[in-house]
């Protein structure tokens, strides 16, 4: 029995190990990702000024023709995801309406 509990517990614990590992990397997308106010600044805009929905390759190419400094995309994702309130998969008026 102290057995199977030390290989439960030796398990769970890289279980969590993992778990944590994946947040941190979903928080340092989130910090790069807002960290850049630029881009953020600039999909917002991007968004109230566009009249035709936005798929996630119509947003990222948008987002990287503003040229911003630095942005991977991983952040533009998050940025899309972020704007899609949604859920559609696609950034439209519907998603900015209170």
């Amino acid at each position: 029995v102290g057995f199977l509990v030390a290989c439960y517990s030796y398990v769970n614990g890289s279980i969590a190990r993992k778990r944590t590992f994946e947040h941190l990397g979903q928080i340092e997308v989130m910090n790069r990702a807002l960290g850049d106010m630029s881009a953020l600044d600039y999909s917002l805009e991007l968004m109230l000024n566009e009249t035709e929905p936005l798929t996630k390759e119509k947003f990222r190419e948008k987002i990287y023709a503003s040229e911003p400094e630095c942005i991977r995309d991983t952040e533009v994702d998050f940025l899309f995801d972020l704007l899609d309130y949604s859920g559609n998969h696609l950034i439209d008026q519907d998603d900015f309406q209170l």
